[in-house]
């Protein structure tokens, strides 16, 4: 589907107070009122949409919202989403459609009537009633046209009128009834005798006016008028006359072509809001109001996809459709939103002197003073000269338009444009609360003071002491203060002196509270100074000096998104939040934000652009164009239904649809790819239409919103499930939503008849096991006998075994005693051996003390006593005999420990025996000494040789080689 771009669309009344910004007041005080209207959006479905032919006869609409076109293929029917053709038997064009109050649709075409029907897949197909007829009267030629009127559905001809009732059909003769229309119940006929009325009743005629009165034109258009009992006739030379039912009086009424053109009228409709529609043959569609006047329209008011209109239709929704020589084009006549302005990137608006201003990334463009009309008006923009290039804000001050330029600051007065020297890069222009007639001028590197006097603006010096970028900026409560923040530099808070020459004091808050130092903006709201930043609203708390959360805002906005606007407007706040626009009523927490959809990320990041008019009206700009929408709009959810247009899935490479009526369709478990279709035609705006799906069972929310028309399961298991859609337009419409039932069957062995089976089978076999049970016992007590008396074998057996095992513990245990009474004994001797070692080291000392007592003895007697006691020590040291017994006694006790050390090392010395004995029982060097009676540099020399004669490496441990050695 090709969606034209959009034009300049309002319709419906959108009233705008002529001020020049957020109600500041214009000079002359105005207070008139104008209407914004527009061109409606017009969506384009082409050859390569339906894939058929693009001329189009006739349409209908049934009760789902399913669309109906006759062209020369057959019928195309559109759900919204997808498009099928119908063709009739003879494959004859589809000249004329029909939706009844029954439900039913009848097309007609070149010898062959019936109804278009729907089966419970979902399929459409035609079923002819040209058999109703005698053979004689089935040459009908093309039917034009098909009436529902007085309980008949009447289908006509050129050559004769065919009406159904009850069932039945018959045919009245016709001479050559070319046009026909039915108005309050009442069929009227256009053949060249002039207008008739039939009463299908009595079958007879009433001639109303004759050719004559309407000078022989030729009727293409009976339509209801404004008064009652009368009806208008528009002819194809573009003249019109009323017709009075009642008294059968014709009048002239308009004429819409001039003498000398060569247009014509096809087709005329009157619209639900009781506007007329006329559809040319080179000109499109013209539009009149409710008097029958054309409404004055430009050139490119629809620039539909063709010239000639060859009928037009009105569906349940307002929109009027066109069916052209070359496609079908639908005019969306109800939008809520219009495209006011499209050629640039919008990033201020205002309206003055019943003109509206925007500034753009092009530079200023100004629309033509506003039409009061009560249809359609265009809002051609112009661009004004001198201000080419990127434009910031507009502000009405004095009478006069301050416009903030990338060059500077200018000054517009009606056609005049004058530069403020002095200047470059201007954000915006602000007023000072409490110094009249003066303004700071918000520049890309600092502050400026602007003063109006005698008529005219003024600049007159640089402020001093600040140099930052002052596009966000707003004047505190306190006194000479301003806040000002920065994108990337976060928030200053600068203090003026007395005239606002200079900043006296400067406060740079980072953080302080705030999350980072980006994308702060600050506004003013419900006269608080409130900071947004990406992770909430916040505000400055003066005694702690810095920035508290604002609970009251972000309950409603939440802190996970960035709200980079907001604006209030009497008891509306309006924001932008995340790309998206929105507002929220005073006392409302909801936010609404289903109307500005298709605005999403269209928006100038920080210099987002709201104008609100009236409480029902706002202008928006953003990187697309201006546009203005009608808050008034209402959404019906309840009347507008989602439909499940279609349930198919593949099976043996087969793919096959289910009926859509059932309350709970049945699907085999070797089902594949399950697709759900669906559509949403009921909805007013169809540009771009998204849906929302849940599958009860499997999903546990809904899914996001998405464009395509259809959801695919790969596999599912067994059991039941509810498949939910729903669908909303990008204008906030929004549909109620549909189900569809259905039950994955069960693989085979786990079906009813499977389940009964397993249930008999072990009933079978409870009974046939019972029975062995009953045999098998006899035989088990039998062989219980023989098992008892070979257990009773096995215990005695087990018992003589725990007896072996018990006297085997207690030799272990006996064994383990042993081997701990040996260490002992092992510790004992060593340290009797160490306790007459250190006997022989007394003695030692002894003698030595005697030997020196003797050399200081003074008689004789003394010395020889103390000779005799010298030589007895002596004697005593000589002594061995303790060194055999120990050698005795330690080998004897390590015998074992001997036997595996010559095992493995035979070439081992009694010595050195010893020694590896005295190791293993981790005696260090100094005790082992005195033991071998040998140094202790002795005992660390033998004990390396003992590591070589081991192949010991230097690393490991000589203790716990020998103890891996021990028996």
């Amino acid at each position: 589907m090709h969606i034209k771009d959009w034009k300049i669309v309002l319709v419906g009344c959108l009233i705008i107070l002529l001020s020049p910004l957020f109600g500041q007041k214009s000079d002359d005080n105005a207070t008139a009122r104008a209407e914004i209207k527009g061109t409606p959006r017009i969506i384009h479905y082409t050859r390569k949409d339906f894939s058929g032919d693009p001329q189009i006869w006739a349409m209908c609409q049934d009760n789902d919202g399913i669309m109906y076109f006759g062209n020369n293929d057959g019928t195309l029917i559109f759900d919204g989403a997808r498009w099928q053709t119908v063709s009739l038997p003879n494959n004859s064009s589809v000249r004329s459609l029909l939706h009844t109050t029954d439900g039913h649709v009848y097309a007609g075409g070149f010898n062959e009537f019936g109804r278009i029907e729907r089966d419970e897949y979902g399929h459409y197909s035609y079923h002819s009633l040209i058999d109703q007829l005698s053979p004689e009267d089935r040459n009908l030629e093309n039917i034009w046209a098909i009436h529902e009127v007085q309980n008949h559905i009447v289908f006509r001809s050129l050559s004769r009128l065919v009406a159904i009732s009850n069932n039945k059909a018959f045919t009245i003769p016709s001479t050559g009834f070319y046009h026909s229309a039915v108005i309050n119940d009442k069929l009227y006929l256009v053949n060249g005798e002039g207008v008739k009325t039939l009463d299908l009743q009595t079958l007879s005629f009433e001639s109303l006016v004759a050719p004559s009165q309407f000078n022989q034109e030729t009727i293409v258009a009976m339509v209801e008028g404004t008064a009652e009992n009368q009806v208008i006739l528009f002819t194809r030379s573009g003249a019109s006359y009323t017709i009075d039912h009642g008294s059968k009086n014709i009048h002239f009424f308009k004429s819409y072509f001039t003498g000398n053109s060569n247009n014509q009228i096809l087709s005329a409709i009157k619209s639900s809001a009781g506007h007329y529609y006329l559809g040319t043959l080179s000109s499109q569609i013209m539009v009149l109001d409710e008097h029958g006047d054309p409404v004055p329209l430009t050139e490119s008011f629809m620039e539909l996809q063709d010239n000639t209109v060859l009928n037009l239709s009105e569906s349940s929704e307002g929109n009027i459709w066109a069916l052209l020589n070359n496609g079908i084009d639908c005019i969306n006549i109800s939008s809520p939103i219009s495209v006011l302005f499209e050629n640039a990137s919008v990033f201020d608006a205002m309206i003055r002197g019943g003109k509206i201003y925007a500034a753009t990334n092009q530079g200023v463009f100004v629309s033509q003073r506003i039409v009061q009309n009560p249809h359609f008006a265009s809002m051609e923009f112009r661009k004004i000269p001198g201000l080419e290039g990127q434009a910031w804000s507009l502000l009405s001050l004095h009478g006069q338009i301050l416009c903030s330029h990338n060059d500077g600051l200018f000054v517009i007065d009606d056609n005049n444009i004058l530069k403020i020297e002095g200047l470059a890069g201007v954000w915006k222009v602000i007023p000072i609360r409490g110094k009249d007639n003066h303004y700071f001028v918000c520049t890309y590197t600092g502050i400026h003071m602007l003063r109006f006097e005698n008529g005219k603006f003024e600049l007159l010096y640089r402020v001093d002491g600040f140099n930052e970028s002052s596009r966000d900026i707003i004047q505190s409560d306190e006194e000479n203060t301003f806040w000002v923040c920065h994108g990337y530099k976060g928030v200053f808070k600068l203090q003026f002196d007395r005239n606002f020459e200079r900043v006296v004091g400067l406060e740079h808050f980072r953080e302080k509270g705030l999350p980072s130092p980006f994308s702060i903006n600050v506004f003013r709201w419900n006269d608080h100074i409130v900071f947004t930043t990406n992770q909430g609203v916040y505000t400055f708390n003066e005694t702690s000096n810095q920035f508290d959360p604002m609970t009251e805002l972000n309950e409603r906005f939440g802190t996970d998104v960035n709200v980079r606007k907001l604006l209030q407007y009497e008891d509306k706040t309006w924001f932008v939040q995340d790309d998206e626009a929105g507002f929220f009523q005073r006392d409302s927490k909801k936010l609404e934000k289903g109307l500005f959809l298709e605005l999403k990320g269209t928006f100038n990041r920080s210099m987002e652009s709201i104008l609100p008019i009236n409480t029902s009206n706002v202008l928006i700009g953003t990187t697309t164009g201006l546009y203005a929408y009608d808050l008034s709009f209402q959404q019906h959810a309840d009347t507008k239904k989602t439909l499940i247009t279609e349930v198919n899935y593949q099976d043996n490479g087969e793919r096959t649809k289910r009926s859509l009526k059932g309350s709970s369709e049945q699907i085999p478990h070797s089902a594949s790819d399950l697709r759900f279709e669906f559509s949403a035609p009921k909805l007013k705006d169809q540009t771009q239409v998204q849906y929302s799906h849940m599958l009860e069972g499997i999903d546990e929310d809904w899914s996001d919103w998405s464009v395509d028309p259809f959801k695919n399961y790969s596999q599912l298991f067994p059991g039941k499930y509810t498949f939910k859609v729903k669908a909303r337009s990008m204008i906030g419409e929004t549909t109620s939503e549909s189900s569809y039932h259905f039950t994955i069957a069960p693989i085979w062995y786990m079906t009813r008849w499977a389940i009964g089976a397993y249930v008999l089978m072990i009933l079978l076999i409870m009974i046939g096991s019972r029975k062995l049970v009953k045999k098998k016992i006899v035989v088990e007590k039998e062989k219980t006998r023989e098992e008892e008396k070979k257990k009773r074998t096995v215990l005695e057996l087990e018992l003589d075994q725990m007896r072996l095992e018990r006297e085997k513990e207690r030799i272990e245990r006996d064994k383990k005693i042993l081997e701990e009474d040996v260490i002992f004994k092992s510790k004992e001797l060593a340290n009797y051996t160490m306790l007459l070692v250190k006997k022989r080291e007394l003695l030692t000392d002894l003698r030595e003390d005697l030997k020196e007592l003797k050399e200081v003895a003074k008689n004789e007697r003394s010395r020889n006593m103390l000779r005799n006691l010298i030589r007895k020590i002596g004697v005593n040291l000589n002594d061995e005999e303790h060194i055999h017994v120990f050698e005795a006694n330690f080998e004897r006790v390590h015998d074992d420990f001997f036997q595996e050390l010559k095992t493995y090392f035979p070439d081992l010395t009694s010595k050195e025996l010893r020694l590896c004995a005295l190791v293993k029982m981790n005696l260090t060097n100094k005790e082992i000494a005195p033991i071998l009676n040998i140094s202790l540099r002795g005992v660390e020399t033998a004990r390396y040789r003992l590591r070589k004669r081991l192949s010991l490496d230097h690393e490991e441990n000589m203790v716990e080689f020998l103890e891996k050695l021990s028996p």
